[in-house]
């Protein structure tokens, strides 16, 4: 059988999507190509060290950044990336959504043209009164792009209700591919630094305290003072512990220009860890992600530690945390800004050893079914439909 050639037009390639295209490139029946531009030196919007597995074109990128209400934005265009899809000769087009707006907005109409398939990379919208006006000008032409698509690809739960209800699309053209991180690389980190815990502890003086770790990019939407405040109010209350900032970012001045001399105390800034990321997860008692974000989870799941995260975790706007945490069994979810309430689950973590074993043996068994080939499995599944209509 002739092999479905792919091609998935991205921003970037961050370093957790590497082994994501890995896998589906070595599906029997595709052959991938993954389009990517030039990002930020660090960050969110970082392409990945090593970009290795499968067939990638780094294109020639303008590119601009702007502040939205959440955080600094990436927006870029790929001139020539048009010229790549009409030698290329693909039968199935994937997009990201409005984060890659110029450059969909060149795809469409060339899959349209010469009748290529064009599947819509879908993560749902924040509610219409409260888009910016740049959104909302664009709204009528993101909408078209959308209803127009053959397939649709979702992170969460959200997104499937936003297509069907708002949009109106009928269920069977929509595939789920929820958010992973390749678990086998985690497994095989954990028994590589399993052995250096107490040396990484120690290192750090964390070995006569507990830990909530926070690990990514360090960006001010992902509310980081929130929880480097609840383990200062930790500490008040007689219990010693310490945050543990794994990660870089633009806003990390801004963070610590906006913490008290007790909380300067009580927290470590590690920088940013890649390689040994795990180790970190490990020194931990549990991860926590107080702001916007997602992916953290499952690395958290992953070396069997409880996760606590906000409503607007994942994606904003929505309650699609609830996807991957379920209160009592890996976790907990908490209001946005609740800092009273984050306190709270961090007692109850630090203090209740029982429940604390059932968080861990939840969080495991829960990160065996949110792992990278159920999610490839979700971005075959799309492009066979499209390809058999």
């Amino acid at each position: 059988m002739k092999k479905i050639k792919v091609a998935i037009s991205q921003r970037i390639i961050p370093h957790y999507r590497v082994p994501v295209f890995t896998e589906l490139s070595e599906r029997k029946d595709i052959d991938l190509t993954v389009f990517y531009g030039k990002g930020f030196k660090s960050g969110a919007s970082a392409n990945a060290e090593k970009i290795d597995g499968f067939k990638h074109v780094k294109l020639f990128t303008i590119f601009l950044s702007f502040l939205n209400r959440y955080n600094k934005q990436l927006i870029v265009f790929h001139p020539f990336l048009i010229f790549r899809l009409l030698f290329g000769n693909f039968d199935v087009i994937i997009v990201e959504p409005t984060t890659n707006i110029f450059n969909d907005l060149i795809i469409f109409p060339y899959c349209k043209l010469f009748k290529r398939k064009f599947i819509w990379y879908e993560a749902g919208a924040v509610p219409e009164n409260e888009r910016t006006a740049n959104r909302k000008f664009m709204d009528p032409i993101v909408n078209r792009m959308t209803k127009k698509a053959d397939a649709y690809i979702t992170y969460n739960s959200f997104a499937d209700k936003y297509l069907m209800e708002y949009l109106n699309i009928p269920k069977e053209k929509i595939f789920r591919a929820q958010n992973a991180l390749d678990t086998k690389e985690i497994f095989a980190a954990i028994e590589k630094f399993s052995g250096s815990i107490d040396k990484k502890k120690a290192e750090l003086e964390l070995s006569d305290c507990k830990v909530a770790l926070f690990i990514g990019g360090i960006e001010k939407r992902k509310r980081i003072n929130n929880l480097i405040s609840a383990i200062a109010n930790i500490n008040k209350a007689g219990i010693k512990a310490k945050t543990l900032i794994v990660g870089d970012g633009f806003d990390i001045q801004w963070i610590k220009s906006h913490m008290t001399a007790d909380e300067l105390e009580c927290t470590i800034f590690a920088g940013k860890h890649i390689a040994d990321a795990v180790l970190y997860i490990l020194v931990s008692d549990v991860v926590v992600l107080p702001g916007q974000g997602g992916l953290s989870i499952n690395h958290a799941y992953a070396c069997k530690k409880p996760f606590i995260g906000t409503r607007e975790s994942v994606s904003p706007d929505t309650d699609s945390i609830y996807d991957y945490v379920t209160d009592d069994l890996n976790g907990y979810v908490i209001n946005i800004n609740d800092i009273a309430a984050l306190t709270e689950k961090l007692k109850i973590i630090f203090t209740q050893s029982d429940l604390y074993g059932k968080l861990c043996a939840g969080a495991f068994e829960t990160s065996k079914v949110i792992d990278v080939p159920n999610m490839v499995d979700g971005i075959e599944n799309a492009v066979k439909f499209v390809c058999q209509k």
